[in-house]
């Protein structure tokens, strides 16, 4: 997200919004000299300011090609294309095909590679959310029924229960109580931990009719949470329907490995990938907070999220990657929720599994194809870096089959 100025004609809608029968009054935040002179007459086209990942989607599920939207009236640049069909791949919702003899060509260039959606694609595009956090709560039935997962996914799909007030002091009193009660009382923070707590508490209230009461006093929004309930009905219905939502017994496996946070987390960043950071080392002894980077781009925690202010000597544990849903730029680069993962997720489901790269004599491994590849890299022995590639293969036959 990018704080920008609106355009000319949005800030013309606004009176005509406030006007129902008659010429309204606008009052904008903004300069007349800015208004006439450096405000863009209309607003971007969404094809060229939004993610096409769910155009993508539906433009392939329909057997079309993604060099169709070179036909349309504002065409979108071809890196972000690219962008959708690579981060299609990396879900595992798009796969390389074979161009039919009778396939209409859409542009006078050759096209490269012919793609087509997978049977884990058609589930994705079942689900009502976007595309990685139906990932997310796939893998989530999958794996036993991780209920922790589907309130995360609902909730982004949605928006955070936390209040917000606008009183500054009001705002701190109810930072304080959402980090005393929801954040995770062992490891390291992390707000999607925080958002399913707040939910669990939530449920607890509700089915002992106190509902109200409790979210005035710990700062939650009650219908927002009344409808992040039923985004999660509504998530169960579509796997239970697709025959996705897996159960295990206790023998198999116990339930506190399935709500284990490892789990948790690293069934979130399968969902969120490519949506990651590292942690590192800070440049100074004396800094008691270690660097976030994504490449060579530095990193702040907003001060809106409950992770920020708690990250101190994180560099010297294991949790040295950051998954996130939203980034923002403002005065600079901001993550805006995080939770904070072993490097285990990244090697089992980070990106696809023909892009995990050995590096025997590095004793690393890497993933990706590009520049992410020079820096999404973790220290594995050469066999077991090859076993985790076998058992991603593995996994990814098991999906397809499952679909």
């Amino acid at each position: 997200l990018k704080e920008q100025f609106i355009s000319k004609a949005e800030v013309l809608q606004r009176k005509g919004r406030a006007g129902r029968v008659r010429d309204g009054f606008g009052f904008t935040l903004l300069t007349q000299n800015r208004f006439q002179l450096r405000l863009q007459a209309m607003p971007t086209p969404e094809i060229l300011r939004c993610s096409l990942m769910e155009l993508m989607l539906s433009v392939l599920s329909s057997g079309l090609q993604p060099s169709c939207f070179s036909e349309a009236l504002d065409p979108p640049p071809k890196s972000r294309v690219d962008q959708a069909v690579t981060t299609l791949r990396a879900t595992g919702a798009v796969e390389e095909g074979v161009r039919p003899a009778d396939a209409v060509r859409w542009s006078r260039e050759e096209e490269e590679t012919w793609f087509v959606i997978t049977p884990v694609g058609q589930c994705l595009a079942r689900l009502p959310c976007d595309v990685r956090l139906g990932k997310m709560v796939l893998y989530a039935a999958l794996f036993g029924g991780v209920e922790a997962v589907w309130t995360v996914a609902a909730t982004l799909t949605h928006r955070s229960p936390l209040a917000s007030p606008f009183s500054e002091s009001k705002r701190a009193q109810a930072r304080a109580v959402h980090c005393a009660e929801l954040l995770p009382k062992a490891g390291p923070p992390s707000d999607h931990l925080a958002l399913h707590t707040a939910y669990v508490k939530w449920d607890e209230a509700r089915k002992n009719r106190v509902a109200e009461s409790f979210c005035k006093k710990s700062w939650l929004n009650n219908q927002v949470l009344q409808t992040i309930r039923d985004i999660r009905n509504d998530f169960l219905e579509s796997l239970k329907g697709d025959g996705f939502v897996e159960t295990f017994s206790s023998s198999e496996v116990s339930k506190q490995d399935l709500s284990s946070v490892h789990t948790i987390t690293a069934l979130l960043f399968a969902g969120l990938y490519p949506n990651v950071a590292r942690i590192d080392v800070p440049k100074s002894p004396t800094e008691k907070f270690p660097l976030l980077s994504a490449g060579s781009e530095q990193l702040k925690m907003h001060p809106g999220s409950l992770c920020h202010g708690k990250i101190e000597g994180l560099h010297r544990t294991n949790n040295r990657w950051i998954c996130y849903h939203t980034k923002m730029k403002t005065s600079q680069v901001f993550l805006r929720d995080s939770s904070f993962l072993a490097p285990n997720a990244l090697l089992l489901f980070g990106g696809e599994a023909n892009t995990l790269s050995i590096h025997p004599w590095e004793k690393s491994v890497s993933i990706g194809t590009g520049s992410e590849k020079h820096w999404h890299t973790v220290t594995v022995a050469p066999r077991i870096a090859a076993l985790l590639r076998q058992l991603r293969h593995s996994f990814d036959n098991l999906l397809r089959r499952k679909a």
